[in-house]
């Protein structure tokens, strides 16, 4: 039986529920997502299921929930945005010690696809069409362009050599059909390597093909 958090009610969050639940009858889920209606629905939307629906916002869930012992087995990201910086930045970079600053341009160059989002990070695509919803993930070629994803975009990412910047990347795996997620572990092992260096770093989440990357340095003469 696995036990999973799932960030966001909407469409892809409860593709989550559907797929993983077919998988495995004895699933249990905790839904998280900060809109009621989505919430609702989702559960509406949903035949019999081991669930407890939360109305929070998903970094703040984080901070009160995500221990060491915390009885999930898979986070699974379903929200729009940056699902982990959203709870470094509520809980561990809420310090007043860091700053977020843009994620260096060299980045960019991963993929085809690059945007900027609101605070300087860059969300990346291999992808130049619209990927199915129920993506199996291959490990060689993408189904739709042909084109190949022997290395994983995660991998890249970490292999990135940047003056100045530590690269942590947190690698999504795909658990069902267009449904990825990461063990809490794995989040938590990642604030602890951020936190036990200085300067500037890149924290970055990322399956085969997508993936957002946000710049932190640490403020000269901050706290820690």
């Amino acid at each position: 039986m696995g036990r999973y958090l799932i960030l966001g009610a909407g469409k892809f969050g409860r593709l989550a529920l559907a797929r993983l639940s077919r998988e495995d009858e004895d699933a249990a889920f905790v839904v998280v997502d900060r809109d009621p209606g989505a919430l609702a629905a989702a559960r509406a939307g949903t035949g019999p299921l081991q669930a407890r629906w939360v109305e929070a916002e998903a970094g703040a869930f984080l901070k009160r929930h995500l221990t060491p012992g915390t009885p999930w087995d898979w986070i699974i990201p379903m929200m729009p945005g940056h699902a982990a910086f959203a709870w470094l930045r509520a809980g561990p970079l809420d310090s007043g010690a860091w700053e977020i600053t843009p994620a260096p341009g060299a980045v960019a160059d991963l993929a085809p696809l690059a945007q900027r989002g609101p605070e300087g990070e860059l969300y990346l695509s291999r992808a130049a069409h619209l990927c199915p919803d129920d993506c199996g993930e291959p490990e060689t070629v993408c189904p739709v362009s042909g084109e190949s994803r022997e290395t994983p975009l995660y991998a890249e990412l970490a292999g990135l050599a940047l003056p100045g910047f530590r690269v942590l990347v947190l690698p999504s795996r795909q658990l069902a059909p267009g449904v990825g997620g990461f063990p809490p572990g794995m989040l938590l092992a990642l604030a602890r390597d951020l936190e036990e260096g200085s300067g500037s770093a890149l924290v970055a989440t990322a399956c085969r093909c997508h993936g957002v990357v946000h710049g932190v340095r640490r403020k000269a003469g901050g706290p820690g």
